[in-house]
């Protein structure tokens, strides 16, 4: 019966599967709505601008983040990332104090046309902050660190982000192993305090599966 079969190159095989498919759509996140704020976002991004030493690229990748949100006059107001934003358009990059300046002026022109507009916002319970809060403490303390520095709080907001905010076993582990590491090992610890290892790369090589 092979005579009666009609077999096509690859390439004419998938572009003929491709448009027996059609357009592939990709189904939007509540999180990804301009609308939704999620508070715990706007405080890491927050937290990342305003530590001390941080590079260019981790200013423009936190600065692209928020530029994808828009907050409402409440939660500018609530977590004050709208200073930490104001300070950076007077940064020495002219591509961070332009695109702080946009952000800035974006924000303005909302609340002042739409701020009457319904926001969702996302926080955390009270129990996950007092969980958190713990960890913040011995990662200060892995530092050598006064309890309530930025850097520990930085850390230990990244890590909750690439643990999809969940105090799941992902996230307990690399907690624990970020403690030890920057407790036990010297030269990583150095690395991290003097801003040479970003913190999201170092919570990245450190993450631990669930």
């Amino acid at each position: 019966m092979d005579k009666f079969v009609v077999r096509l190159p690859r390439e004419t095989a998938a572009k003929a599967k491709s448009k027996s498919q059609g357009k592939v759509y990709k189904q939007a996140t509540i999180e990804s709505l301009q609308r939704v704020v999620v508070i715990e976002d706007i405080e890491r991004l927050k937290v990342t601008l305003e530590l001390e030493g941080q590079s260019t690229r981790v200013l423009l990748e936190a600065l692209t983040e928020l530029n994808k949100k828009i907050p409402s006059k409440q939660v500018l107001l609530s977590t004050k990332i709208g200073h930490a934003v104001n300070k950076l358009k007077r940064h020495e990059d002219k591509e961070v104090a332009s695109l702080a300046r946009s952000i800035v002026l974006k924000w303005k022109h909302f609340i002042q046309d739409q701020d009457n507009k319904p926001v969702l916002e996302v926080r955390c319970d009270l129990k996950t902050e007092k969980t958190r809060t713990s960890g913040r403490r011995m990662l200060a303390e892995s530092l050598g660190l006064e309890e309530g520095h930025l850097l520990p709080e930085t850390i230990e907001r990244e890590t909750f982000h690439l643990c999809r905010r969940l105090l799941d076993r992902s996230y307990k582990r690399t907690m624990r192993k970020l403690i030890f590491t920057l407790k036990g090992n010297e030269d990583t610890r150095k690395l991290v305090l003097n801003g040479e290892l970003a913190v999201k790369e170092l919570v990245k090589s450190l993450k631990c599966k669930s």
